[in-house]
């Protein structure tokens, strides 16, 4: 059967001052705000409309191949609804207008829309939410605008979604904004609200989570993979792969029958680092996500198809660009990091040596990889597109399908990287053209990790002094600790720490020593206040899943948004205590009642030092370590500064046209010779970043080679020397 889920539709003593800024980050790209409460004085719930879903729609999908047998749990609803036809309009006495509407769909688990037309005006923001406003998407903006004029968002748990549109007093409309689709998951877990994502736990029990296995190289090639949602809820896998230029340009290979057309590649969604946070721990987060591609190739008889991400992957998704190796040589062990069923990332590994053969059906004969057996894990529904590494971590193949489960985890069949590569001369069916754009014949090519080097840099910053003891426990509290739930139901905690210059803030690590979680539910907020004798204003805060934290050890949760701090900041947690039986507290260090040195602080009220609060009785500093760089990674650096490369120059027989950026616009190539006439006029389809233009017919000589592409135009002057 194939894998897929097909579609339909450390411390410092100086006392100084802080200023800090937080600087938004891409996740699906938004800005920050919220939306308004759901009844706020002036705007009334909008009325709910109702989209139907028959038990004959759902069966339709799951018998369309009874030989692919695919893994679905949804579809996707044609809807045709605007800020024009439907919902309600409202203004506010600030005068932002503001638009609402809300679609159930009966039974369903997960709601996301496709917008389309997507364009809006600078300053509006729209968000999504459940009726509860537990589980909000948003702020997106004028940022998400593409050339395609498609936005896919990410999923909200239930079976209602709100859409929520602010548009501020000085814009006369939204812009263009139309909802196309609207995606529903009814096989998602129906225990929605206290999960990051609807499909965390549904892969069998057999599946290996991707941190249960510290190897560098796993870690590290873990980073190249994503999952991918299309056509509403289909999942597959796919990796960013490297190119011969090595400026990351965003390629992520996956199978063909997962995405084959432009307009499945344009709606999609990627995942990055979707996996949790420690082996066999919780849901893991799912903010790291980019909307929408283009497709470069896909191999029709041959099983995969190469997308280019329409943005750009930032450095906080931690990107690493897989190598591979073109070659048909047979690898003697192999592993695949993969999906399973939308799941968390998982690996499965194969001690042996493959063979070629033939898939059972469709594809062209003996252009399979054959895993016999996993020793390690399996593959399900979810895990096609996945790709298959060698002991050099060289990916080699991209599942297709096969028999494998966690009953039985047999003969999985993966399309042959080496059969993708150039089995078909034209560019938009081979990886030859676009993985190896210099063109210089190299056979192997090893991964790029573009933020090697500025990861490295970073600096934790502590208060805990070198061999000092930790403690978690003290005789001053009736129950608990002063870092953790206690007797006192004090709520807040916070560490004072005091830098030279300035600083970039992209996390806390915290060192658990108590914590038993009652409830899923249950949660903590990181918070990052302004600097002074006490915590000053709010500067930043992120909820975290206390779920997520194994005692005994550190856990480490990643900033959505770069924190600028100059001099001198806190940063800390809040506790909440709505179910008693929840324990949390991190290591203290021991009493320092002969230094008398506290960095530590508590809320009752009012903000303490910890040693006034106590009467000078504990002098002490938390275990809560901030994640610190001097400055940011530029990627331009990266890229060509030339927006157009013609080569080879001299040319014999073909001329290559690459790009720099992708445009809706066609683009137009013309060629001339130098008495000025026009040897060679094509236009090509948008989204074209290379282009192949045959000019074996021509004589020897200088010519003219003119692109334009809107009202863009560049002339290269290129020898033809044959």
């Amino acid at each position: 059967m194939l894998k897929a889920v097909l579609r339909k539709q450390c411390y410092f003593l100086i006392n100084a001052v802080m200023i800090l800024a937080a600087i938004p980050l891409p996740a699906q790209i938004t800005r920050p705000g919220r939306p308004y409460p759901v009844y706020f004085d002036g705007l009334r719930f909008p009325d709910i409309i109702e989209l139907q879903v028959t038990k004959e729609d759902l069966q339709m999908r799951k018998t369309e191949s009874s030989l692919l047998k695919p893994a679905r749990s949804g579809l996707l609803i044609d809807v045709n609804y605007s800020t024009e036809n439907t919902g309600t309009w409202q203004t506010l006495s600030d005068g932002t207008r503001v638009w609402r509407t809300a679609f159930r769909v009966k039974g369903s688990n997960l709601l996301n829309v496709i917008f389309h037309p997507f364009r809006l005006n600078p300053g509006v923001k729209i968000y999504m939410y459940d009726p509860s406003q537990q589980n909000i998407l948003g702020a997106f903006s004028d940022l998400n605008n593409k050339s395609t004029g498609i936005l896919a968002t990410s999923y909200v748990p239930g079976e209602t979604t709100v859409i929520e549109v602010h548009v501020p007093r000085y814009q006369d409309s939204p812009g263009l904004l139309g909802i196309k689709q609207i995606g529903c998951d009814f096989a998602a877990s129906e225990n929605t609200a206290n999960l990051k994502d609807g499909w965390f736990g549904l892969s069998g029990a057999c599946n290996e989570d991707i941190n249960c296995y510290n190897g560098d190289a796993y870690q590290k090639v873990k980073n190249a993979v994503v999952r991918i949602v299309y056509s509403g809820d289909d999942r597959c896998t796919g990796t960013l792969l490297n190119n011969s230029r090595h400026d990351g340009r965003t390629y992520v290979l996956t199978a063909e029958h997962c995405i084959h057309t432009e307009e499945e590649a344009n709606a999609a969604l990627f995942y990055f680092a979707y996996e949790s946070p420690y082996c066999h721990g919780p849901d893991g987060g799912i903010q790291k996500s980019v909307s929408g591609a283009t497709l470069r190739a896909t191999g029709g008889d041959l099983d995969f198809s190469l997308l280019e991400l329409l943005e750009p992957v930032n450095f906080m998704y931690h990107p690493y660009f897989a190598g591979w190796d073109r070659l048909a040589t047979v690898p003697s062990s192999v592993y695949t990091i993969h999906h399973p069923l939308g799941d968390v990332k998982k690996i499965s590994i194969d001690n042996n040596a493959v063979s070629v053969v033939s898939y059972p059906d469709d594809y062209l004969h003996n252009t399979h990889w054959l895993i016999s057996n996993w020793e390690i894990g399996t593959t399900e529904a979810g895990s096609s597109g996945g790709g298959l590494f060698d002991p050099l971590n060289l990916i080699r193949g991209t599942l297709t399908g096969g028999e494998a489960n966690c009953d039985n985890s047999v003969n999985d069949y993966f399309q042959m990287f080496s059969h993708s590569w150039d089995h078909y001369s034209l560019p938009q069916k081979q990886l030859a053209c676009w993985l190896d754009p210099l063109k210089d014949g190299m056979k192997q090519l090893n991964g790029l990790d573009p933020y090697h080097d500025f990861w490295e840099s970073g600096d934790t910053l502590t208060n805990m002094q070198t061999d000092e003891p930790m403690i978690f426990d003290n005789g001053l509290l009736a129950w608990g600790k002063w870092s953790g739930h206690n007797a006192l139901n004090i709520s807040q905690f916070a560490e004072k720490f005091v830098i030279n210059g300035k600083k970039k803030v992209l996390g806390l690590m915290l060192n658990v020593a108590d914590n038993y979680v009652a409830s899923a539910g249950s949660g903590l907020v990181v918070k990052v206040w302004q600097g002074g004798t006490i915590p000053g204003n709010l500067l930043y805060e992120k909820e975290y899943k206390l779920s997520g934290f194994a005692e005994n050890a550190n856990g480490f949760i990643e900033f959505d948004t770069v924190v600028s701090v100059t001099d001198s900041f806190f940063a800390g947690y809040q506790l909440f205590y709505n179910n008693p039986a929840d324990t949390f507290s991190t290591f203290m260090a021991e009493n320092r009642m002969v230094q008398q040195l506290n960095t530590a602080y508590i809320y009752d009220n009012q903000w303490y030092a910890l040693d006034d609060y106590t009467n000078g009785q504990l002098f002490s500093s938390f275990s809560v370590f901030p994640v610190v760089y001097d400055s940011l990674p530029q990627p331009e650096s990266w890229n060509d500064p030339e927006n157009v490369i013609v080569y080879p120059n001299p040319a014999s027989s073909e001329l290559w046209v690459e790009f720099r950026d992708m445009l809706a616009a066609p683009v137009a190539v013309k060629l001339y010779n130098m008495q000025g006439q026009l040897v060679i006029d094509n236009e090509y389809g948008p989204y074209q970043q290379l282009l192949k233009l045959d000019i074996s017919h021509l004589g020897n000589g200088v010519y003219i080679l003119r692109t334009s592409r809107g009202n863009e135009v560049l002339n290269v002057k290129v020898a033809l020397i044959k």
